[in-house]
């Protein structure tokens, strides 16, 4: 092969490919957004948690190496990597997004996808899921009827509905 087609094609793959980036997690209040002061901003407050949320923020930037990943991609890397970033802190602590900014195209000259997400590491437990059977409110009915708060007709209707469900 040509030597100088060679060369074109590694300057030319470089281009295409550029860097991937993947910085380090960082405190909030003690970093600067990756988003701050470049030529293509984003979509600032691409998602943004509705809850109140205590705890030390931190941030997390994955750029891609090229215009062809997608941004599911960076956001399931990014998120893996700050599960890990908790699980360090304390083995019982998950991540809880709080707000994440993307990229937005033309994916050209550098601007390839992007996505920092803002997070905190806490041990909030999930509510717990109550299970509901029909057998508890077969329960509450017949109670119901043995106090004759029902009549045995009402009785029969709401224990036919329960059981048909």
């Amino acid at each position: 092969m040509n030597k100088s087609i060679l060369i074109s094609l590694v300057i030319g793959s470089f281009l295409i490919t550029g860097c991937a980036v993947k910085s380090e997690i960082k405190k909030v209040n003690e970093s600067k957004s990756h988003f701050e002061d470049v030529i293509y901003t984003g979509q600032k407050d691409f998602y943004k948690s509705s809850e109140k949320l205590e705890g030390q923020k931190y941030r997390i930037f994955h750029q891609a190496a090229s215009g062809f990943v997608a941004t599911r991609a960076l956001r399931n890397s990014a998120m893996k990597r700050a599960l890990t970033f908790c699980k360090n802190i304390n083995p019982t602590f998950n991540v809880t997004k709080i707000s994440e900014h993307t990229g937005q195209p033309p994916y050209i000259l550098g601007n390839f996808p992007k996505i920092e997400i803002i997070f905190i590491c806490n041990d909030k437990i999930k509510e717990k899921v109550i299970i509901h059977n029909k057998y508890d409110d077969l329960k509450k009915i017949k109670d119901l009827y043995d106090n004759g708060t029902l009549t045995e007709d009402e009785y029969l209707q709401e224990k036919k509905k329960l059981l048909t469900k």
